[in-house]
C-alpha cells in the first residue's frame, strides 16, 4: 500500500489530529449497521408490503433481487476500491443505498420494488468490503483487529434488532418507512466519510474488468434464482426452467473463469489470490459459515413460531442466545487476535459451531425455548445456539484479516470482498436448498403421520412433521460445520506487529 493511502491531509490533521480516524470509523460502522439492519427489517415487514402491493407471491423475487445484487456488489466494489479512490467508492455505495431506499419507499408496484431493492443490495454489498479495506489502510494492525471484530459483530445485533424494528414500523406507521428509516443513517455515514476521509489513492492502474463484472453478475443470478424459486415458489430440480437456469449459470461461470484467467488485465476476482492456501481456506470456511448463520437463524424462527407456538418476544429471547455469544466471540477474537495465530481462532470457533449442533439434533415439539440455570437461560433450545453463536463470532475477524494479509497490497480490496462474497453466496445457496428440503420433507412426513388436534399448530401445520424436518436440516448443517473445521486447519499465519516502518509511513505528511 502506498503512503498516500494511509495518510490524512494536512488540513484535516490540523483540525482533528487525534479523533478524526475514529470519526471515520463511526461513519463506516453506521453504514455497515444500516445495511445489516435493512434486510432483516424488510424481511419482517414483507407480508405487509406484499399485501399492500397485492402481490402475495412476490417474496422470492424480492429476496433474490437483494441477495444477488448484494453478493455481486461485494466483489465488484471491493475490486473497484483497488482501482479508484476508496473514499469515492465508499461514497458511491452509500449513495446507491440511500437512493435505492428512497425509491423503494415510493414504489407503486412489485416490479419497481424489485428493481429498487436490487439497487439497495448493490450499495449494501459495498459497505462491508470497502469499509474493511479502508480500516485496513487507516488503522494499525492491532486496532484494526479489534475494530474488525466489532464491525462484523453488528450482523449479530441486527438479527435481533432488525425484526423488532420492522414489526414496530409496520404496526405504527406505513410499510414505506422500513425504507425511509435508512435515509438519516445513510446521510450521517455519507457526511462523515465525505468530510473526514482522505482520497486514499488506488494501488492499481490497469483497466478495470468490466466484462468479468458482467459475467459475475450473470452467473450468480442464474444459479441463485432457481434455488430461491425452489425454496419459495415450489420449483423442482426436474422443472425445465430450473434445468435451463442452472445449466446457463454453469456455462456463464465457466466463461467467467476463462475471462479471469486469460483475458482480463486486472480480473474482478484475481485468481492469483487463490495461490494462497489461507485465502482458499478462508473462502471455504466463510461459505459454510454463511450458510450456517443464515440457515440457523431462519429455521430457529420457523421452529419457535410454528412448532412451539412462540410469540415474537419468545423468538427475540431465543435469538439472544445466539446473538449475544456471537457478539462476545467476535469482540474477544478481535482483542486476542494480535497475540495468537489465525488458525487458533478458526479451529476453536469451528469446533464450537459443530458441538453446538449436537443438542439441536434432539429437538422436538416438547423442547423448551430456554431453561434458566440460576439467573441464566442456558438450557433448552438455546443450549446449542450459545456455542454456535460464539464460534461464528470467534472466527470472523480471523478470516477477514488473514485473507487481507495473505494477499498482495494491490489486492487488499478484493481480498476483503471475496471472504464476504463467499459468506453471502453460501448463505443464499445453502439457505435456499435447505428451505426447499425442509418443506419437501415436511410434505413427506405429513402424509405418513397421524394428524390429530394435538399436533396441529396455529397455522394448521403438523408440528411433529415440521419438527422432524427441521431436525434433519440441523443434521445437514452439522455435517457442513465439519467442513469448516477442516478448512480451519489450512489457515496459516498471524497478525503482524506494528512495525517501525508502518509507524513512519502513517506519520509522513
Amino acid at each position: 500500500m502506498s503512503p498516500g493511502e494511509i495518510n490524512v491531509t494536512k488540513s484535516r490533521k490540523r483540525v482533528l489530529p487525534a479523533i478524526h480516524p475514529y470519526l471515520i470509523m463511526v461513519g463506516i460502522v453506521t453504514g455497515v449497521l444500516m445495511g445489516a439492519l435493512d434486510n432483516l427489517i424488510v424481511t419482517t415487514a414483507m407480508p405487509a408490503i406484499l399485501g399492500a402491493l397485492h402481490q402475495p407471491n412476490g417474496l422470492a423475487f424480492l429476496i433474490d433481487a437483494y441477495i444477488t445484487s448484494s453478493a455481486v456488489g461485494m466483489v465488484i466494489f471491493g475490486k473497484l476500491s483497488d482501482h479508484f479512490s476508496k473514499r469515492i467508492i465508499l461514497l458511491v455505495t452509500l449513495a446507491l443505498f440511500i437512493i435505492g431506499s428512497t425509491l423503494a419507499g415510493v414504489s407503486q408496484n412489485l416490479s419497481e420494488l424489485v428493481l429498487f431493492r436490487a439497487v439497495q443490495g448493490l450499495g449494501s454489498g459495498g459497505f462491508l468490503p470497502v469499509g474493511l479495506a479502508v480500516i485496513a489502510v487507516v488503522l494499525p494492525p492491532s486496532t484494526r483487529a479489534k475494530l474488525t471484530g466489532a464491525v462484523t459483530s453488528l450482523i449479530g445485533i441486527a438479527i435481533v434488532v432488525g425484526p423488532e424494528l420492522g414489526a414496530f414500523i409496520v404496526d405504527t406507521t406505513s410499510w414505506r418507512y422500513v425504507f425511509y428509516v435508512n435515509i438519516p443513517f445513510g446521510m450521517v455515514s455519507f457526511i462523515l466519510v465525505w468530510f473526514l476521509l482522505s482520497p486514499l489513492k488506488p494501488n492499481l492502474r490497469g483497466k478495470f474488468d468490466y466484462l468479468g463484472s458482467i459475467l459475475l453478475a450473470s452467473w450468480v443470478s442464474f444459479l441463485t434464482f432457481p434455488l430461491i424459486e425452489m425454496a419459495y415458489s415450489g420449483w423442482s430440480l426436474r422443472d425445465r426452467l430450473t434445468i435451463v437456469f442452472l445449466a446457463s449459470g454453469l456455462v456463464l461461470l465457466a466463461f467467467f473463469l476463462l475471462v479471469e484467467m486469460h483475458v482480463a488485465e486486472e480480473p474482478v476476482i484475481p485468481l492469483r489470490m487463490f495461490r494462497h492456501k489461507t485465502i482458499v481456506s478462508d473462502s471455504f470456511l466463510s461459505f459454510f459459515r454463511g450458510g450456517i448463520l443464515f440457515s440457523l437463524s431462519t429455521f430457529i424462527a420457523i421452529f419457535v413460531t410454528e412448532v412451539l407456538f412462540g410469540t415474537a418476544n419468545t423468538l427475540r429471547n431465543v435469538l439472544y442466545g445466539f446473538v449475544v455469544p456471537m457478539v462476545l466471540g467476535s469482540i474477544l477474537g478481535g482483542i486476542l487476535l494480535p497475540k495468537l495465530s489465525y488458525r487458533f481462532f478458526c479451529v476453536i470457533g469451528t469446533i464450537c459451531m459443530a458441538l453446538g449442533f449436537l443438542p439441536l439434533l434432539k429437538i422436538s415439539p416438547s423442547t423448551q425455548p430456554y431453561i434458566f440455570v440460576g439467573s441464566l437461560p442456558v438450557l433448552g433450545l438455546v443450549e446449542g445456539m450459545i456455542p454456535i453463536g460464539f464460534g461464528v463470532g470467534f472466527t470472523m475477524a480471523a478470516t477477514t484479516l488473514s485473507a487481507q494479509y495473505s494477499a498482495e497490497p494491490l489486492d487488499i480490496g478484493a481480498s476483503s470482498s471475496i471472504v464476504q462474497f463467499m459468506g453471502n453466496i453460501g448463505g443464499s445457496i445453502i439457505l435456499s436448498i435447505l428451505t426447499a428440503f425442509i418443506y419437501f420433507r415436511y410434505n413427506e412426513l405429513d402424509l405418513v403421520s397421524h394428524v390429530t388436534s394435538t399436533n396441529l399448530g396455529k397455522y394448521g401445520i403438523d408440528v411433529t412433521a415440521m419438527s422432524s424436518a427441521i431436525q434433519e436440516s440441523f443434521f445437514i448443517l452439522f455435517i457442513l460445520s465439519l467442513f469448516t473445521i477442516i478448512s480451519a486447519f489450512f489457515i496459516y499465519g498471524r497478525l503482524p506487529h506494528i512495525s517501525r516502518e508502518f509507524k513512519d509511513r502513517t506519520q509522513k505528511p
